[in-house]
């Protein structure tokens, strides 16, 4: 293991990091899968598929590539017995962020990387909060991948989709240099934020509509809100309303990012969102963290959001 200390080492240099993956579910475990495959010390916090993954490993299917697939990866009940790690990709899901500071305490030390890649706002200050000497990156993830069984995980969108890779204020951008070298290495498509603010933005403009409208439809793929033109309609102007709060806000989005969006949707096909999955599973929904912050912000930024506010309040009575 190399020496926290080097942590802001030079962008090449990343072999001897060791990566822990908090939340290795559909998103984070094809993160840890790209970077194992690409041969890098990767290290898996897993619960319930853990006799799983230790029988048979973990596979990563794409829909225009050969599958990867990790034999014995490092996998591991307890966060306890994981180590001290240089990078640590947080994919858990917001609802259990109440449990997230007692998971990390025993991975992370001074020098510690924490990457987000969870959905929705306020996940980068509640990681500040709680380790504020750790330098904090986020990801926009636009991949598009499902948990299909244990250790199993499929990847809709062809070329895998992309990351876009964004920092807080005051963020030296060698840590956003770092994380952007370990994505390529994994062959995931990265792209730099001008700022962190403009990368969650963007990322709610995907995750509000599809999310939220996949539910409330009647528990629906992606493939039906972009086919029939009046869930097509609302979820353009769900989009065009976030749009207008991160201008308000100083995070401005070109007018066509929505048109690309609903572009990019379409190629998914059948999709199903987390936010459906855990609804349909019975297991609670990020209702606040994806659709009641941006909300709450956008208000307070002096933006009508008639449309978001209609999907908060019919997915917080569904999600009683």
């Amino acid at each position: 293991m190399v020496p926290n200390s080097n942590i802001s080492m030079h962008r090449k240099d990343i072999d001897p990091l060791r990566i822990g993956i908090v939340g290795s579910g559909a998103l984070g475990g094809q993160f840890g899968i790209r970077f194992a495959h690409a041969g890098l010390d990767v290290h898996f916090l897993l619960r319930s598929d853990y006799a799983i993954v230790q029988e048979k490993g973990f596979t990563l299917e794409f829909t225009d590539a050969d599958p990867m697939h990790l034999k014995t990866p490092n996998i591991y009940r307890d966060a306890g017995k994981m180590g001290i790690m240089d990078v640590v990709l947080i994919a858990m899901k917001t609802t259990a962020n109440d449990h997230l500071p007692e998971l990390l305490e025993p991975l992370v030390d001074a020098n510690t990387v924490l990457f987000t890649v969870q959905n929705g706002l306020g996940n980068v200050e509640f990681l500040q909060q709680h380790f504020p000497g750790n330098q904090v990156v986020a990801g926009l993830a636009q991949i598009g991948v499902n948990r299909v069984a244990p250790g199993h995980i499929r990847s809709f969108v062809p070329g895998g989709g992309f990351v876009l890779v964004g920092e807080p204020d005051g963020v030296d951008s060698s840590y956003g240099d770092l994380i952007t070298t370990l994505l390529e290495r994994g062959k995931v498509t990265t792209k730099r934020a001008p700022s962190l603010g403009e990368a969650l933005w963007r990322k709610l403009m995907w995750n509000v509509p599809y999310n939220g409208l996949t539910i409330v439809a009647g528990c629906v793929g992606t493939d039906v809100i972009v086919s029939n033109p009046a869930l097509n309609e609302y979820s353009k102007a769900l989009m065009l309303e976030l749009q207008t709060a991160s201008c308000a806000l100083g995070y401005p989005i070109e007018a066509e990012y929505a048109d690309k969006l609903i572009g990019f949707t379409k190629k998914l096909g059948e999709y199903l969102p987390s936010s459906l999955l855990d609804f349909k599973a019975g297991r609670a929904v990020e209702v606040e963290a994806i659709f009641g912050e941006p909300l709450r912000r956008g208000i307070k930024a002096g933006v009508k959001m008639p449309h978001l506010q209609s999907l908060y309040w019919l997915l917080k009575g569904l999600h009683r």
